[in-house]
Order: structure tokens, then sequence, then C-alpha cells
């Protein structure tokens, strides 16, 4: 989720020094299908990422370009959610329960207090001042926590239940992970081993939403209106 790059950037400029104007500046910078990517959107995703990191934003090319590449692959998860089905249970079945589930309103600001009670001290005055500083609301920040929350109910329905763990992989990993480290007082397999198996299948489900991703973007016409970006 093409003008040439010193056009863009005095988009960006301009929407970065006036905030209330950036209607009139924010242009579709990436269509992906029928939905699009806009300027203004990769310069706050830029700015959330380092909000969360504790970083000064980069507006440079590579991360503009990185944060153009995680928004095609929002909204490809974003189509998937909106159009496709998980596998169910039978109870799912008869519930009709088999769309994906979205982040609901009173979620969001669940996970918006947690964030701020983790972070600030359970101050929301605390939280917008900082969010201020770096040209983010609150209502930015709760979006891209309930995005997150969405993308994780993804990948819980439609990969992880796939994913098998075999012992020989679980024994591989505390060998090598573990074990080697000779941790003291020694650790015993049968202690850590639930541990291991969803380390290893967060792992797997990763690297099937990847080859999910690169496959879909394969079938799906994506156009770089600002052609740096690609």
């Amino acid at each position: 989720m093409t003008r040439t790059f010193s056009f863009m950037m005095c988009g960006l400029l301009a929407w970065s020094a006036t905030p209330a104007s950036a209607a009139l500046v924010d242009r579709v910078a990436i269509t992906v299908g029928n939905k699009v990517i806009t300027e203004s959107e990769i310069v706050r995703r830029i700015r959330l990422a380092a909000f969360q990191n504790g970083l000064q934003p980069d507006y440079g090319l590579a991360a503009r370009r990185e944060a153009a590449r995680s928004l095609i692959d929002l909204k490809m998860v974003e189509r998937e959610m909106d159009l496709g089905h998980y596998p169910r249970t039978e109870p799912e079945r008869e519930m009709d329960l088999g769309h994906y589930p979205r982040t609901e309103p009173e979620r969001a600001k669940t996970l918006l207090a947690a964030f701020t009670a983790e972070h600030f001290r359970s101050s929301p005055e605390a939280l917008r001042m900082a969010l201020a500083g770096s040209s983010l609301a609150s209502a930015d920040l709760m979006e891209e926590l309930a995005e997150q929350n969405d993308l994780t109910s993804f990948l819980d329905l439609r990969f992880r239940p796939s994913v098998q763990i075999s012992d020989a992989e679980i024994e591989k990993y505390f060998h090598e992970n573990i074990e080697s480290k000779n941790p003291v007082p020694p650790v015993e397999l049968s202690d850590v081993r639930t541990g291991i198996e969803q380390i290893l299948a967060a792992h797997r489900a990763d690297q099937d939403l990847d080859a999910w991703l690169q496959d879909q973007k394969k079938r799906t016409k994506i156009v770089y209106v600002v052609e740096d970006l690609q």
C-alpha cells in the first residue's frame, strides 16, 4: 500500500508542512488491482514504523520503497480478507463464520489502550504529544494497531492450521538453539517442546504467507504511478 522522485518529494514536503491541506496534494502512488496506495499513506507508514520503533523517520528512497512494499502486501491481505474464506470446522460452517474477521472499533480502542499503558504509563495525553511530534494522531496509531491485528488473525486462520511440525524438527531446534548454549541448570526438551513448536509453526506460517504474497503479486496488476517506488 507515476511521477518522478523530485515531484513526489515536493508533494511529500507540502503534505508534511501543511497537514490540513493534505487532501490537496495527495495523489495515487501505486494501484494494486482495484485498490490504491497514496503518497500520504506511504509517508504515514514511514512515520508509524519509526514511531513504534523509537526512531526518526527516514524519507529516503529505500525507506519509501520498503513502505510501499509493506502497503502492497497489506492491500493483498485486505483483498483476501474481503473476498476469501478460511478453512472452517463444522460448527463454524453451521454458524457461517467462514469470513475473515476484522478488528472491531472497540477492539482497536483496547489495543490502543494497551499500547498506551505499555509505553506511556497509561497517559493518553503523553501519547498524544509524542504522536504530534511525529505528525501523527491517536487515530493513525489505532488504525495501524488494528491492521496489525487483522494481519495476525489472517495468518492464524489462513496458514497456521495447515502447519505441521515434526518431532525431528523440534529436536533439531532444541539441540542447535537451546542445548548447545549449555544452560544452567540444564533444560529438558519436554519442558520447552511446546514453545519450540510454536516458534517453528510461526516461522513456517510466515514463509507460507511470503510465498502466497509472491503468487498473488504475479496474478495482480500492480501499477507504479510513482515509478521510483518500483
